[in-house]
C-alpha cells in the first residue's frame, strides 16, 4: 500500500481489494475472539444458552418456552422477532449459529459505513473512506460484545449504517423495510431509533421530504416501542410489568417521580458521571472510563455534528441512569450501540476536509482508535471483566486449564431428549432439548452435568460446589455416568421424571427457596 500516495491524494488504487482485506483481516480477529470463547466454553446459561433454547423452538415451528428462566414465552422478557429469520441456521450451525450471525452482522455493518463514506463523498475520498472502516471495526464495542454470547441489539447496531446510506440515497422503500426489520431485533431498539430518526431530521433539515419521513419513522418507532411495553410483553409474560423497567430507579419508581428526576440537570449530570449507587465503591471511575473511551474511539466529532449527539442520548442514558453498575462500563454488549454512530459522526466531520487531510484524519484516528481498544483489553476499571475471553491475541485465550476436547466428547454421553441441569458454560452447548436447567436447579432434570475446578457460578466456591456435588452422590438417587476433570456428569437413578408440563408459571428469580442455592 503505497502510503505517500494515499496522503497525497486521497485516494487508494483498487480500494475493493483493501475493503476485503480489512473486513477479512478483522472477521478472522472476530471468529478467533467469538467462536473460540464458545469451544472452550466461555459462553454462559446468560445469555447464549437462552437464545440457542429459543433458537431450536423456532427451528422447530414453535414459540420458546424457556426452562433457564422459566418463562411461557421467552418474548415476554423481550420481544426479540428477528431470531425467527435466522432460525434455520440451527439445521447447519448448530449453537455456533448466532454467533456467527453476530460476526457476519458486524462485517456488514462495517461495509455499510464504509458505503456510506464514499456515498458522502461522491467516492472521491477512498483513502478516507478506508480509514474510516479500520476505524469502525476496531471500536471496543464491538470486541466487548463479541467476548460475550450473543445479542441481539448487535445486529440492530451493525444495520443502522445501512439505514443511513438508504436514507441518505433518499430509497424510500428499503429505508422503511430495514427500519421495519430493526423494530424487530428488541424492544429497546425501537425507543433508540426514535432518536436516530429524530438526528436523522436534523441532519436533513434543510430536505423537507426527508424530513417528514424521518419524524414519521419517529413517530413509528414511539408508538412500536409503547405498544410493546405496555401491552405485548405483559401479555406474553403473563400480565407481569415490563420486567426490565426496574433497572432505573434512579429516575424514580413512579411517573411524578420520573418527571421530577427529568427537569433537574443537575441531578441528571450527576448521574452521568458518579457512582449513585450507595455501598457500591467498585462502580466508582467505571462512568469515567466510559466517557474517555467514547472520546479516543472519535467522540470528539460528537462537538461538531451534535445531530448524532441526541441519536446517543438514549444510550447514555440506559447504560448510566442504571441501577446496575456493569451496565456503565465498557464491558458486554451494553456499549455496542456508540460503534456506528461514533463512526459515522466522524466521518460526517472529517469528510468536509481535502482528500489528503481526511485520510491523514481518519489514518489518525483509525490508529488512536485501534490501541485505545487493545489497552482498554489490557487495563479496564469496569468489573468482572475476564481478559482471557477478551485477549484473542494472547496465549491465555487459547488455555482453558483442562481438556476441552474431552469434555465435548463426554457431553454427547447425555441423551438429546432428556431433561439436564448444566453448569453454565455448558449450558449453551446442550440447549437444544425441551428442558435445560441452570444447576443447581435440578428438580426436574434428568441428568447433571457439572464442569469443576472453574468459575463454581452460583455457589460462592468450588468447595461449596463440591460439596454439593458429594450429597447427590451419597443420595443413592444419582450414579456416576463420567466422571473426567472437570466434567462430571450424574444420571437419576429412579424412574424418569419429564416435568408436567411444557411451559412454567414463574420466573427463575420467583422460585421458591426449596429451589434455589443457599
Amino acid at each position: 500500500m503505497n502510503l505517500p500516495a494515499i496522503f497525497r491524494t486521497g485516494q487508494v488504487r483498487r480500494p475493493a481489494r483493501w475493503v476485503a482485506a480489512a473486513l477479512a483481516f478483522f472477521g478472522l480477529s472476530y471468529a478467533l475472539l467469538s467462536l473460540y470463547n464458545h469451544y472452550a466454553f466461555r459462553t454462559y446459561a446468560y445469555d447464549l444458552g437462552i437464545f440457542n433454547q429459543a433458537l431450536w423452538d423456532y427451528a422447530h415451528w414453535r414459540w420458546s418456552a424457556s426452562s433457564i428462566m422459566r418463562y411461557n414465552n421467552l418474548l415476554g422478557d423481550h420481544l426479540m422477532l428477528a431470531q425467527l429469520l435466522w432460525s434455520p441456521l440451527y439445521w447447519v450451525l448448530g449453537s455456533y449459529s448466532l454467533l456467527v450471525v453476530q460476526i457476519g452482522a458486524v462485517l456488514l455493518g462495517g461495509y455499510g459505513a464504509y458505503r456510506v463514506h464514499q456515498l458522502r463523498s461522491g467516492g472521491a475520498q477512498t483513502g478516507a473512506a478506508l480509514a474510516l472502516l479500520v476505524q469502525f471495526l476496531s471500536i471496543w464495542g464491538i470486541f466487548s460484545a463479541l467476548a460475550f454470547d450473543y445479542h441481539d441489539n448487535v445486529v440492530a447496531a451493525m444495520l443502522l449504517p445501512w439505514l443511513f446510506y438508504f436514507f441518505e440515497q433518499n430509497r424510500r422503500v428499503p429505508t422503511m423495510l430495514l427500519f421495519g426489520g430493526l423494530l424487530l431485533t428488541k424492544e429497546g431498539v425501537a425507543l433508540w431509533l426514535v432518536f436516530v430518526a429524530l438526528g436523522l431530521a436534523v441532519l436533513h433539515r434543510h430536505q423537507r421530504p426527508r424530513v417528514l419521513l424521518a419524524l414519521g419513522l419517529a413517530g413509528l418507532a414511539a408508538v412500536y416501542f409503547l405498544v410493546a411495553v405496555r401491552f405485548v410483553i405483559p401479555v406474553l409474560s403473563e400480565g407481569r410489568a415490563f420486567y426490565h423497567q426496574r433497572n432505573y430507579v434512579a429516575l424514580g419508581s413512579t411517573p411524578g417521580e420520573l418527571l421530577r428526576h427529568l427537569t433537574q440537570p443537575a441531578y441528571l449530570a450527576r448521574l452521568l458521571f458518579a457512582n449513585h449507587l450507595a455501598n457500591e465503591p467498585i462502580g466508582d471511575y467505571v462512568k469515567l472510563e466510559l466517557h474517555l473511551m467514547v472520546l479516543l474511539a472519535g467522540g470528539y466529532a460528537l462537538l461538531r455534528r451534535p445531530a448524532y449527539l441526541l441519536m446517543l442520548l438514549p444510550i447514555y442514558a440506559q447504560k448510566l441512569f442504571s441501577a446496575q453498575f456493569v451496565h456503565w462500563g465498557l464491558n458486554a454488549q451494553y456499549s455496542i450501540e456508540f460503534v456506528p454512530i461514533l463512526n459515522l459522526a466522524l466521518g460526517h466531520w472529517l469528510l468536509q476536509a481535502a482528500p489528503p487531510r481526511a485520510a491523514r484524519l481518519g489514518a489518525l484516528a483509525a490508529l488512536v482508535t485501534l490501541a485505545a481498544t487493545l489497552v482498554s483489553m489490557e487495563v479496564r476499571v469496569s468489573e468482572w471483566y475476564d481478559k482471557s475471553a477478551a485477549q484473542f491475541y494472547m496465549p491465555r485465550h487459547y488455555r482453558r486449564g483442562f481438556d476441552v476436547a474431552a469434555v465435548h466428547r463426554g457431553l454427547q454421553l447425555i441423551p438429546a431428549d432428556v431433561p439436564v441441569s448444566a453448569s453454565s458454560p455448558l449450558v449453551p452447548h446442550l440447549a437444544f432439548r425441551p428442558f435445560i436447567y441452570l444447576f443447581p436447579d435440578a428438580t426436574d432434570a434428568d441428568y447433571l452435568a457439572v464442569l469443576r475446578d472453574d468459575n463454581p457460578y452460583p455457589f460462592p466456591s468450588n468447595d461449596a460446589l463440591e460439596q454439593r456435588l458429594t450429597d447427590y452422590q451419597r443420595s443413592g438417587q444419582w450414579q456416576v455416568v463420567h466422571d473426567q476433570r472437570p466434567l462430571l456428569i450424574l444420571r437419576r437413578t429412579g424412574p424418569a421424571r419429564p416435568p408436567q408440563r411444557r411451559y412454567f408459571p414463574q420466573r427463575i428469580t420467583d422460585l421458591p427457596d426449596s429451589l434455589r442455592y443457599k
